[in-house]
Formats: structure tokens, sequence, C-alpha cells
């Protein structure tokens, strides 16, 4: 197998597995909260005021942006060793960051929108 291949094989396999991941926990996720779930945890402090949004959500935006950067820069390491061309690795690397760009914009305001994370009754 040569070395192109073998990073296809391997972007593809980690694309499949995040997407199944994805799908999988939205599978398994609760659907119906219950009042348990729906109390603040103030790691033993009293309580003050209604809650801002549940944690593990609130960060969603900033997960978006991150995950972003990572193949901004790998996409074009894998173009340049598959097809050693440097004018379509700068090409790459250029839609590459427009892209981790439009999704950090998205991202950094998808999580400043805190509304969408309220509890409504």
């Amino acid at each position: 197998m040569d070395d192109a291949t073998v990073v296809v094989l391997v972007f593809s396999i980690l694309f499949i597995l995040m997407v199944g991941t994805v799908y999988l926990v939205m599978l398994i996720a609760p659907r119906r909260p219950t009042p348990y779930k729906l109390m603040r945890y103030e790691a033993g402090n009293p309580e003050i005021g209604p809650a801002k949004a549940p944690l593990a959500m609130q960060y969603l935006g900033y997960l978006l942006m991150l995950v972003t950067l990572e193949p901004a820069v790998a996409i074009p390491i894998a173009v340049y060793m598959a097809f050693n061309d440097l004018a379509l690795t700068i090409v790459s690397a250029l839609v590459g960051g427009a892209v981790a760009v439009a999704v950090s914009v998205y991202g950094y305001r998808y999580a400043k929108r805190i509304e969408l994370w309220r509890v409504s009754p």
C-alpha cells in the first residue's frame, strides 16, 4: 500500500468513527428531563439565581472552533504527501483555513447565544 492510500484510509476511518460517535451519543442521550437532571450543581456552594446553562452543552461552540483547526493543518500535509505538489498544497491550506475561519466564527457566535441553553418549562 502506498502512502497516499494509507493516509486516505486513516482519514476515512477517523471520519467514520467521529460521525458514528456523534450519532451514538445522540441515540443514548436522555431526552426527558427530570427534576434531578434540571437541578443546579454549584460544587458545594449555595445556589444563586437561575441556572445559566447546562455546562456540557455551553461549550459546544468552542468545541466546534477547536475541532476545525486540526483538519486545517493535517489535510494540507496529507495532500503534499500524496501528490508532492506545492501549489495544490497551498490551495488546500487556503481552503482549509477559510473553512476553519468560517466554522470558528459560527462556533463563537453559537457559544455566545446563551438563550439556546436555557431550560424552558
